[in-house]
């Protein structure tokens, strides 16, 4: 099967993240992929790094005074998928699908939107306005919620697929304290981690205050660790954040971004993600594949992953208190945070690795391409 993978790709997030690993395992499938990328930016130098096809092309949207830029933009995509032949092309997230799904329409491929946030009803219907054969959606929650915004799409062909991810190999203890080591964490502290963008509906300002009210015995035996950025506003909000934990007296450690998430996790004994709105969220897929146990928020896609006190646990959003309980349950219990993460990894074995993603998404190629004939 030829595949056009299509994103504006406008910086390295969840999305740009399960984009390259669908591309990945579609091609150890025998698919042959082309990425097209909206962007010039780090996420072509990643795909590239990691032997990915891509190609940039600018995607702009509909609007009368750019007209003749979009058209000039939609020819040379049309060229660029009559010459390649594609069996179908597959829009990453619903800002991306407009633009590909206009040029593609001459050509009778079907045409899959891949839903991964939350968008209001005149939002969606702009978006698909030149048609769509299927749609894919990240979460039931999230399905959910856009059907509840735009009523017509629920009468539209569509499924949910988890994103997926590999399974890393777990490492034993004494790799674990090196890499401890060589990462500069304390070998004697449970060390908590938030890993992902800093921005204020990913909740890491509720992790502060989480921190703030949390017993003098706790904040003794564990250890604060935060890595990431605010890559689309350039670290103004990573900076407040850092102020307002030295304003509280929080002895956090902010490492900024970080391209080796892996040994991060592996570091880790408890894994926070207290998003205030999270369709799935790579971020707790991540920790639960590398065996820790995730406090997570309630919200979106995070209760399909988390089971509630068997791989993590879950606290209501915005709710510093609730989440400072959950984290003092963990830290006194290291015996209980780590037989959450044994079931966190069985589950992620068993529901979420990259093979299973694959396959699902190869399902519903082949589903789009039969609804498309039988038109």
């Amino acid at each position: 099967m030829n595949v056009c993978l299509a994103s504006l790709a406008p910086f390295i997030g969840g999305a740009e993240v399960a984009l390259e690993r669908l591309a990945l395992g579609l091609e150890r499938l025998g698919c042959k992929v082309v990425c097209t990328l909206g962007s010039k930016n780090e996420v072509g130098v990643r795909f590239t790094r990691n032997g990915i096809n891509w190609v940039y092309f600018s995607m702009p949207f509909t609007g009368k005074w750019k007209l003749p830029y979009y058209f000039y933009a939609l020819l040379r995509f049309r060229s660029f998928l009559k010459r390649e032949s594609f069996d179908l092309i597959h829009a990453n997230d619903l800002p991306s699908f407009q633009f590909v799904s206009h040029a593609a329409r001459p050509f009778g491929i079907p045409r899959i939107c891949h839903h991964r946030y939350i968008f209001d009803g005149e939002a969606i219907k702009w978006f698909l306005k030149f048609g769509v054969e299927y749609h894919i959606f990240v979460s039931r929650a999230l399905r959910k919620d856009l059907e509840n915004a735009y009523p017509p799409l629920a009468s539209q062909p569509g499924e949910v697929v988890y994103d997926g991810l590999p399974l890393p190999v777990l490492p034993d203890e004494n790799t674990r304290w090196q890499i401890r080591k060589a990462l500069k964490l304390p070998e004697s502290k449970v060390v908590v981690l938030f890993a992902g963008q800093i921005i204020p509906r990913k909740g890491v300002q509720d992790l502060i205050q989480a921190w703030r009210i949390l017993p003098g015995r706790i904040k003794d035996k564990a250890y604060l660790v935060i890595i990431g950025d605010d890559l689309a506003g350039k670290g103004v909000y990573r900076q407040k954040i850092q102020n307002l934990a030295a304003q509280l007296g929080i002895r956090a450690d902010f490492r900024g971004f970080q391209k080796n998430v892996d040994q991060w996790l592996d570091a880790a004994d408890i894994v926070t993600v207290p998003s205030h709105i999270e369709p799935l969220g790579n971020a707790t897929l991540e920790a639960m594949a590398h065996g820790k146990p995730v406090i997570g928020t309630a919200v979106g896609g995070i209760p399909e992953m988390i089971v509630d006190g068997e791989t993590g646990l879950l606290v209501p959003p915005q709710d510093p208190e609730a989440l400072a309980k959950a984290l003092v349950s963990l830290i006194e219990d290291v015996s209980l945070a780590k037989q959450m993460g044994e079931a966190a990894r069985k589950r992620c074995e068993e529901v979420f690795s990259l093979e299973r993603h694959v396959e699902n998404v190869l399902n519903v190629y082949e589903i789009a391409s039969w609804l498309r004939s039988s038109q």
